[in-house]
């Protein structure tokens, strides 16, 4: 495959106004992530899990006894660290796509802090309809520490750090890598991969979107 084409396209197509970039392209990020978000936070990474669904009930007074409150948003990533932190990850390929609503969820999923979190996880997995993909979210909560053999929280990283992935930075307040250190990175890292020098060069464009 001819990865050149294939970024050229890419980038072809993000220019247009209805082409959705995100979803296909936060695999690619996300492979990546655990690798560079250690580098960047100068920390050990233990596990990442994607669209991670923090219940609605949990975080939100609104919807405590609602029909709604079993149901859950979702945060682009979870990073769990062996720092005694975890990491809510919102990735973006357009820095314009952030939404002030968006960025209330990570706060208040934040300060609900960890616990809260997981025991909000443990009981959709007990009525939602998905038993099957919800027992490996949990086979992986367990896998990297935050839950125990009984399905309850170890007591491991109890709060949460946000982390913004998107093309440049706005805020001096928040952290986020942008597009441009993470291209800088993988020419630094992955210097004889055709892939990843394409993927580089694609990153290295969107960093002024």
């Amino acid at each position: 495959m001819n990865w050149n084409d294939y970024f050229k396209m890419m980038v072809d197509w993000k220019k247009l106004p209805a082409y959705k970039a995100e979803p296909r392209i936060d695999s690619l990020i996300g492979y990546f992530l655990p690798q560079f978000i250690a580098d960047f936070l100068s920390i050990e990474v233990v596990g990442i899990i994607p669209e991670l669904p923090i219940r609605l009930g949990t975080v939100f007074k609104k919807y405590k006894d609602t029909k709604s409150q079993d149901r859950s948003y979702k945060v682009d990533f979870l990073i769990v660290g062996a720092n005694g932190k975890n990491y809510l990850i919102e990735f973006k390929t357009d820095s314009k796509s952030r939404r002030e609503g968006q960025d209330e969820y990570l706060y208040e999923a934040k300060e609900a802090r960890t616990q809260k979190i997981i025991d909000g996880i443990i009981r959709i997995a007990k009525v939602s309809t998905y038993k099957i993909k919800y027992a490996h979210l949990l086979s992986k909560l367990r896998e990297f520490g935050l839950i125990d053999s009984e399905n309850k929280y170890s007591g491991i990283n109890p709060s949460f750090e946000i982390i913004y992935i998107q093309p440049s930075k706005k805020n001096e307040e928040e952290t986020v890598v942008d597009f441009l250190w993470i291209s800088n990175w993988l020419e630094e890292n992955r210097p004889n991969s055709e892939f990843e020098t394409e993927l580089a060069k694609a990153l290295k464009l969107w960093s002024t979107d």
